[in-house]
């Protein structure tokens, strides 16, 4: 059995989608100072790194974070290789997908971004999650009706992985957001596990 994270490491002065803060991290005591142990303090927006999105990010009154079943974010999972796509995704781009699927997109440089099309495809389809590469799943300039068309579906979206070292095939997938009340966003460890 393999083990492959494909989370990004929190740090301060990471790669964050415009306009979001990045981490802070502080140390509150530490042994070199003659404290007892060491403690910091983490400070993040919910939406920092490697992150799932529910539905209450853009549908009023959705399900928070700590309301979405776990096993939208763990099972067999496909992930599909469109690095040599030089666009924004298109539904021909995906190829075919499977009801109750998760389906993982691993894009070039700078992720996978899905235009409305694409997430109604995948509505269509019947998938239960979608992740990607690109810190935004949406195209540019359709971000708003991207995500509101998978989270509206409750089609779980999760942002931010690092897929650049996966190769394209099955796995199982375990994606673990922070569990945190009524909030529009977790930060989460999420790893493949190869058999």
């Amino acid at each position: 059995m393999k083990v492959i994270d494909i989370s990004m490491t929190l740090s301060p002065g990471m790669e964050m989608y415009p306009g979001e803060p990045g981490p802070v991290i502080t140390r509150m005591s530490k042994l070199e100072s003659g404290d007892l142990y060491n403690v910091s303090q983490l400070t993040l927006g919910t939406h920092t790194g490697t992150h799932v999105d529910p539905p209450l990010h853009c549908i009023e009154g959705g399900a928070g974070i700590d309301d979405m079943p776990m096993d939208m974010l763990v099972g067999p999972a496909r992930v599909v290789d469109l690095s040599h796509i030089r666009k924004d995704v298109e539904p021909h781009d995906i190829g075919n997908v499977e009801p109750g699927e998760i389906v993982l997109l691993k894009g070039k440089k700078g992720g996978v971004r899905l235009t409305t099309a694409s997430a109604q495809y995948l509505m269509d389809k019947g998938i239960k999650t979608v992740g990607t590469d690109a810190l935004s799943i949406g195209a540019s300039g359709e971000e708003y009706e991207v995500h509101t068309v998978l989270l509206g579906a409750d089609i779980a979206v999760i942002e931010g992985l690092v897929l650049s070292a996966v190769e394209a095939g099955q796995y199982l997938f375990v994606c673990l957001p922070l569990k945190v009340a009524a909030v529009d966003g977790g930060p989460a460890r999420a790893i493949l596990i190869e058999q």
